[in-house]
């Protein structure tokens, strides 16, 4: 039964993805040339006004801003018009290091202490590394800002022991990667929206980021699930088929 309701909850999630992937590339299109022209606009404005720092505060306002619905345009036709992964034999490992690595700077700066168990005898998975490096840091960076200091934050990897049933019911072996924080958790009913398209906790956030972190772990055969608790904090588990 609880396969069933996965089953179920995924090509819900599908059918609704498909509708606003139609309607996310109809509003891009119609958004990204008039925003090029307001930020072009805007900074051959302030480079008139440079003498005036309080004019030209203004417009670097309007910069920002514009390079802010642009960063949300790019996302929605990267989740509408989503890139095709390839395919090639990688190092898990590898990509989570860079990552966290990425992540370093912002996560010492609140006095957070990043913790790594790697299980060496991890095989090679296929995948595509630019798109699991976008999940992975998408996953360790919402782990990062859920901290308000102090805190922790726990990345493991290690051979799973369930099997995976992958294209003509073949059972592949499974890797699991998980990302877990001492931060503030979240409700149930956080979390049963979590991967819906725009929804977001954060005050500018696109509610793009888990959605499409979802679609690319699906598109590699995997699943992506989430656990937490309010002042407990949250644990985010991916799994990936083995080569």
């Amino acid at each position: 039964m609880r396969r069933i309701k996965a089953l179920e909850d995924d090509l819900r999630r599908s059918d609704r993805l498909g509708t606003l992937g139609t309607l996310a590339v109809g509003l891009a299109h119609e958004i990204k040339n008039p925003l090029g022209g307001i930020k072009g606009s805007a900074q051959l404005l302030q480079e008139e006004l440079e003498k005036d720092k309080r004019l030209t505060e203004y417009t670097g306002i309007i910069i920002r801003e514009a390079e802010r619905v642009n960063r949300l345009i790019e996302e929605l036709l990267d989740f509408a018009n989503p890139k095709k992964v390839s395919l090639r034999p990688m190092n898990i490992h590898k990509v989570l290091d860079d990552n966290v690595l990425l992540m370093s700077e912002v996560a010492t700066s609140k006095g957070i202490t990043v913790y790594k168990e790697f299980d060496p005898s991890l095989p090679l998975i296929k995948g595509d590394r630019e798109r699991l490096s976008q999940v992975f840091l998408n996953i360790i960076k919402n782990a990062v800002e859920s901290i308000d200091k102090a805190g922790w934050l726990m990345i493991s990897t290690r051979i799973g022991t369930e099997y995976q049933m992958v294209e003509r019911e073949e059972r592949k072996g499974v890797i699991v990667v998980e990302v877990s924080d001492g931060g503030k958790g979240m409700k149930e009913e956080t979390l049963e929206k979590l991967f819906t398209p725009f929804f977001s906790t954060k005050e500018k956030g696109t509610g793009l980021g888990l959605a499409i972190s979802h679609r690319i772990i699906k598109e590699h055969k995997g699943n992506i699930k989430v656990r937490s608790k309010v002042g407990e904090g949250t644990t985010v588990s991916v799994t990936l088929p083995v080569n």
